[in-house]
């Protein structure tokens, strides 16, 4: 290796090395190149980028140390250096460096990381002197200083005043255009925002707060992949941000990448051990991939760093088959005494209904239930009455006259099976049982359909959903079914069919009638009162924003009966309606006609389906796990005497 073509070669094999995560072969190759070479930069950065890989920062520090004697001023080298001595608590060191390399390149990140040093050895009003010199003795970064302090009091147009004066200036000023950035996010702007992002990474690859910052818009817009990437990006950067490994974690889990997502969790609380969210989420996690007891000690782990956690609690006693300890149920009580947010608040009277409910108290359990909704029917806005009218708008829409006129769509895949109505009606029960089949996929509550409907809506024409259809032609229909199938992908394995159970899809059978003609409709129904009271004592993570209170729930059922009544006029039996109460009293019966309607091959697994191994999300999880029992059938009758408001709208309903 004494020539410049060998050296080319070498340094390509090494990055090839790296590349397959050959990480102690690629240190052998850059080692031999650097015996002929040693002072071959872009080998030595390689090193430097291998020894972090491999969790050996004292010889990545050292060979920055090398690059630095012959490269003294080079920005990269010296972050690299700052950064290597932060990961090996080397705090007084970092200062000092952090302090020169202020002083060579006005550098507002550096400057945010030597506050934070500072404020970690108790040195708060030389970190405030700090800040404050910087900002009065540079003029471009003062201007930033006012730009952020506008931002964060959400004096918007005045912020983007500041960093648009120093953009005239400096037309590529990365802090101003990540600023900027972040202003369009708060705007809603996802496109303008992504922009200047993209742009700030292009001047500057390792500006890790701008990936976190294009991550967020990522993850918002719903582009799981490059939000999945930019965290990746930042984690190559910054292997021990505790915050980062978290957040990738629930990307992770968003994408239903579980096993990834609990590592990245775990990684997570290497390197913040105390934090109550992350164990939460662990949690989360664990109870998805049906391992309840680690599930359980998460949770108890989060209660430990944050005994308020109302979430925490809830999330023991949403498992279902989760006992609290009488001196559980007196800690909770006791909580309740405490400052707390009403969001937590809810979630703790939620738990302890659940916990008077297993103790066959159910008086004390309802009280807490009514609690519980009352407190998040507070913090929410729904109308009844507006679900009610808008429902009838889209029923008087799709009558059989304007079904036949509609533009046809030329998608003619049946991959997707819909299972939908009510919530807590049975829906986790019968998805369960149609994914134990080899050829189906089971997923999750896509928001896919519900999505395409509001995007209808919300057209540039200022015509109303589903009114706009008719404006539609084929190919835009068709379009419109193929983007849902493509969209949807991320969620799926390789089985020919797959599941999508969002129940609230009811209301848009219409719309799913028409873009993809051929999809599988499954009614999921339990009894009225069982169903509507199983919602009630149910806290939902989002959505189902009718369910915190009797009355609402009522009327939300009405509508529901009233839409799929509908449906099974105008689209007959292309609508199958499975029984919650024929499952538990006829099984294998009911199970053979529900395979045999989504025109599949029976399977005996589809009968074991509580032996499935599969993720599952929703509230029902664990129950789900078991197999059929009857105990679920009119337990409503134990809380009979509270639930009059609601009796009485279900009774006018048969």
């Amino acid at each position: 290796m004494n020539n410049k073509n060998s050296l080319e070669i070498a340094y390509q094999n090494s990055r090839d090395l790296i590349h397959k995560k050959e990480y102690h072969q690629a240190i052998s190759q850059l080692n031999e190149i650097l015996k002929i070479f040693p002072n071959e930069l872009n080998s030595v950065y390689l090193l430097i980028d291998c020894f972090i890989k491999i969790n050996r920062p004292l010889q990545a520090l050292e060979y920055t140390h090398k690059a630095l004697s012959f490269k003294k001023d080079d920005k990269k080298l010296l972050s690299l250096e700052i950064r290597l001595n932060e990961y090996l608590e080397r705090d007084s060191e970092a200062i000092y460096l952090l302090k020169q390399f202020i002083k060579k390149f006005s550098d507002f990140t550096a400057l945010k990381q030597l506050s934070n040093l500072l404020v970690k050895q108790d040195k708060v009003d030389e970190a405030d002197e700090m800040v404050k010199n910087f900002f009065e003795n540079n003029e471009e970064y003062g201007l930033l200083y006012k730009g952020v302090r506008h931002l964060h009091a959400s004096r918007y147009r005045k912020a983007e005043d500041a960093f648009k004066k120093i953009l005239v200036e400096d037309k590529n000023n990365i802090d101003a255009l990540r600023f900027m950035g972040i202003l369009a996010f708060k705007s809603g702007n996802h496109d303008i925002s992504e922009a200047m992002l993209t742009k700030v990474l292009g001047l500057d690859p390792t500006y890790s707060l701008a990936w976190a910052n294009l991550a967020q818009v990522y993850s918002v817009t719903g582009q799981l992949d490059k939000a999945k990437k930019s965290f990746k990006n930042i984690l190559d950067m910054k292997p021990t941000n505790g915050l980062i490994w978290a957040e990738y974690g629930t990307v992770l889990t968003k994408l239903a990448n579980y096993e990834d997502g609990k590592d990245a969790y775990l990684k997570a609380l290497k390197y913040k051990p105390n934090s109550p969210r992350v164990h939460l989420s662990l949690g989360h996690v664990y109870k998805t991939m049906g391992q309840i007891d680690n599930s359980i000690n998460s949770y108890k782990n989060t209660i430990l760093q944050n005994n308020l956690s109302g979430e925490a609690y809830w999330s023991l006693a949403n498992l279902k088959t989760y006992s609290f300890t009488k001196t559980e149920i007196q800690q909770m009580e006791t909580t309740l005494k405490s400052e707390m947010s009403d969001i937590e608040r809810s979630q703790m009277h939620f738990a302890l209904g659940k916990a008077y409910e297993v103790k066959k108290d159910f008086d004390n359990s309802f009280k807490n239930y009514s609690k519980g909704n009352s407190v998040k029917k507070d913090l929410i806005k729904y109308s009844s009455s507006d679900t009610t009218k808008n429902t009838i708008r889209i029923l008087e829409y799709f009558n059989k006259n304007t079904i036949n006129s509609l533009p046809e769509s030329l998608t003619d895949d049946s991959d997707p099976i819909f299972i939908l109505g009510m919530p807590r009606s049975g829906s986790t029960l019968v998805d369960q049982i149609i994914s134990s089949h080899s050829r189906v996929d089971g997923t999750q509550e896509l928001p896919n359909i519900i999505k395409i409907a509001s995007e209808l809506n919300n057209n540039k024409n200022n015509t109303p959903y589903p009114d706009i259809l008719n404006d539609l032609g084929d190919r835009k229909i068709s379009n419109l079914g193929l983007d849902y199938l493509k969209e949807t992908r991320w969620a799926r394995q390789k089985a020919p069919f797959f599941i999508d159970k969002m129940p609230n899809n009811f209301i848009h059978i219409g719309l799913i009638k028409t873009i993809l003609p051929n999809a599988k409709i499954i009614d999921t129904r339990r009894d009225a009162m069982d169903t509507c009271f199983s919602c009630f004592k149910q806290f939902f993570a989002k959505g189902q924003l009718f369910t915190y209170s009797l009355e609402d729930l009522g009327n939300y059922y009405s509508d529901y009966i009233r839409a799929m009544n509908h449906w099974h006029t105008v689209y007959g039996e292309d609508i199958y309606t499975i029984h919650y109460d024929d499952v538990i009293n006829d099984t294998e019966n009911a199970i053979r006609q529900l395979i045999d309607y989504c025109e599949l091959p029976f399977e005996n697994q589809c009968i074991e389906f509580y032996k499935s191994s599969r993720p599952v999300k929703t509230p029902s999880a664990e129950q789900v796990r078991q197999p059929i029992y009857k105990s679920g059938l009119n337990y409503w009758k134990n809380y009979e005497k509270h639930l009059s408001p609601l009796k009485k709208i279900i009774d006018e309903i048969k």
